[in-house]
């Protein structure tokens, strides 16, 4: 375990990248939690209800494309996804699941690519709530959740990874982000020890 810490709750802001349907729980509709992510979703709702209580700021991050997919990334790679169809914005695939459903005062934006900074108006947020400290969870580990640490490395912000409050397809790349790639840019935490130093 890590040192203890503490974390000022105003200062801070959860990043909940990719909750979506499509992508947390997979085919539908109708859609359903598969049962090695139940727990996931379960560390999101404890340190989301928590976040809430103290008041930390709540930013969501949804991905929806164009019907025509053109806005889709345009490199080529040695592997994942490539192509498909497109998601569609107002979608049951492209919400945000109920369990972690937002309220009307968090914050919703749509991000292009993997990082939350990329394309959107993150910084904007942050710099508006006096946000020191970024916490981020999210699907996938080693692309959205590495891609936003990373770029909040490069804007010499504070970022919290919280360990069991991401995943990916590929759980040993998952394991291999969280344990050697992640500390080496950022903090990586467990939801408890982010809601023990969120006081």
């Amino acid at each position: 375990m890590a040192d203890p810490f503490l974390l000022e709750p105003q200062k801070c802001a959860f990043i909940i990248i990719d909750m979506i349907n499509s992508i947390t729980k997979g085919q539908g509709p109708p859609y359903q939690t598969p049962p090695h992510r139940a727990a996931l979703v379960q560390n999101f709702a404890r340190l989301i209800a928590h976040c809430r209580s103290v008041g930390t700021p709540l930013i969501y991050t949804v991905i929806h494309r164009h019907p025509d997919n053109l806005d889709a990334p345009k490199t080529l790679a040695d592997a994942g996804p490539a192509g498909g169809a497109p998601l569609l914005a107002g979608t049951p695939a492209a919400e945000i699941i109920d369990e972690l459903r937002p309220q009307p005062h968090d914050w919703v934006i749509m991000k292009p690519r993997f990082s939350a900074f990329y394309g959107t108006y993150l910084d904007n947020i942050l710099t508006a709530l006096g946000t020191e400290t970024i916490l981020v969870g999210g699907i996938s580990t080693q692309r959205s959740v590495e891609g936003t640490a990373r770029d909040a490395k490069n804007r010499d912000m504070q970022c919290i990874v919280v360990s069991d409050c991401c995943t990916a397809g590929e759980l040993d790349v998952h394991e291999m982000t969280i344990k050697h790639v992640l500390p080496l840019l950022v903090r990586v935490r467990t939801t408890d020890e982010v809601i023990a130093a969120l006081r």
